[in-house]
């Protein structure tokens, strides 16, 4: 049997309270404590009875993420900023990919609430429609906070960015440049952030008086660098003349500055390139791709703390508080609009 909080307690004089206290860093116990605390519980090898935490507490200290892709470059940026607010606050992640499957995603919400998880973070599938999981989630008393990907028909706090107003200054910007004809590699058709971007679009158009052509807009499913340089093709087949267009990954952008400068056509002179996300692979290429700036490690963070608040409010009996915290972004201009 292991060694347990009251022998920790009886071997430094303290009390089995200030001992549990000292090792999850309240604010009440001394520095030198906590010190002598884990210093002691780390040479003899403690582990905590997280059985018996449970039955006290109704807490497992352990959260699920559901991201809906876990090569993606923005949502390792997002689980880098959660990680850094978990360790702190000595909760444990289970990380779940859903792989933009909407039955893969019911399935790893389902499990998460069998393993009596206190949490779950969810970035929603580019194909969910279906929402009864998330609401079993709420009915469950389990903290839900959505993250990027969201749905407006659930009642939960939420930490997003100002698409419409990524959409409206990305365009914007090119139209400043002087170009009249913009194409879309826009986002899938059924996200919220893919919507609200679309919408940002058309609505700079339109304040600039550029009529929209659908024919301009062709719909991204994986947001690749191939599928970005297959799409590119695609609307040029069309023989549209473009002088600008708009991506809804900088991975896109990418795929589409390839087309181009395979295809002979000069950027910008010829055509001005403009992505989102601003990712480490936007900076290697030639031209280097302007891009909207996504704060994803801060939306990490916002998110945990969204329900490290919840699990304060649940903890002190007051009713929760539904926020819903919106990010700013800005545009990095490069090479490929300069």
């Amino acid at each position: 049997m292991g060694l347990t909080l009251k022998e920790i307690a009886k071997e430094l004089n303290l009390s089995p309270a200030a001992v549990s206290k000292a090792l999850k860093d309240y604010p009440d116990i001394s520095n030198l404590t906590k010190k002598r605390v884990k210093e002691y519980a780390e040479k003899s090898d403690y582990k905590p009875n997280t059985q018996a935490a449970y039955l006290r507490t109704k807490k497992t200290q352990l959260i699920g993420l559901v991201i809906p892709n876990a090569d993606n470059y923005f949502f390792l940026k997002v689980l880098k900023g959660m990680l850094q607010e978990a360790n702190k606050n000595q909760y444990h992640l289970i990380i779940c990919s859903s792989n933009e499957l909407q039955d893969l995603e019911k399935k790893i919400v389902a499990k998460l609430l069998h393993q009596k998880v206190d949490g779950i973070l969810i970035s929603l599938t580019n194909n969910t429609i279906n929402f009864d999981h998330l609401n079993k989630i709420l009915n469950s008393k389990t903290s839900l906070i959505m993250f990027d990907r969201t749905s407006r028909l659930i009642n939960c706090s939420k930490v997003v960015l100002d698409d419409e107003k990524m959409g409206f200054t990305a365009t914007k910007h090119l139209i400043d440049k002087g170009c009249k004809k913009i194409g879309n590699l826009r986002g899938a058709l059924i996200p919220q952030n893919s919507i609200d971007r679309f919408s940002g679009y058309k609505s700079a158009l339109k304040e600039n008086n550029l009529e929209f052509d659908p024919n301009l807009v062709t719909t991204s499913k994986k947001g690749t660098v191939e599928e970005g340089y297959q799409l590119t093709r695609k609307l040029f087949e069309k023989r549209l003349e473009l002088d600008g267009l708009i991506c809804f990954t900088d991975s896109l952008a990418i795929g589409a500055v390839k087309f181009c400068k395979e295809n002979g056509m000069d950027i910008p002179s010829k055509i001005r390139i403009s992505g989102f996300g601003d990712i480490e692979s936007a900076t290697l290429v030639t031209p280097t791709i302007t891009s909207i700036n996504q704060e994803a490690f801060e939306m990490g963070v916002k998110s945990m703390k969204l329900f490290l608040k919840e699990q304060q409010d649940l903890k002190q009996k007051i009713d929760i508080s539904i926020k819903t915290i919106i990010l700013k972004t800005n545009l990095i201009q490069r090479e490929s609009t300069a």
